[in-house]
């Protein structure tokens, strides 16, 4: 499963930011909960897209999800506030997917004729 969390960033930090990723990726990646696999940072070009940015992991199960939560690492845990506070509050969202083939899909039955 891939999980993808996109935002925008504050005005006149878009420098600061990449440089900020650049230099702490391979932070994130050592520091990263347990089933986690970061792979990587992405930014929108040409203008196309609602966010500027995009993070992408990579997690086998839903229990990842959990890990994360009791995830107490510090330095992922400083990694995370300096990360945070290049975004705009509320300006962004996160999505959870998986290979087309591996989601469970559940449709209505047809009515009889």
């Amino acid at each position: 499963m891939l999980y993808l969390q996109s935002g925008n960033i504050k005005e006149g930090r878009q420098k600061e930011y990449q440089a900020w990723v650049k230099e702490n990726e391979g932070a994130i990646q050592k520091h990263a909960p347990k089933g986690w696999i970061y792979r990587g940072t992405f930014g929108t070009v040409f203008g196309f897209g609602r966010f500027d940015t995009t993070t992408m992991w990579e997690i086998s199960k839903y229990s990842d999800l959990d890990a994360s939560r009791e995830h107490t690492d510090e330095t992922f845990e400083r990694l995370n506030e300096e990360w945070t506070d290049f975004f705009i509050s509320g300006a962004g969202e996160a999505n959870l997917i998986r290979e087309v083939g591996d989601v469970r899909i559940i449709e209505p039955k047809k009515p009889k004729k």
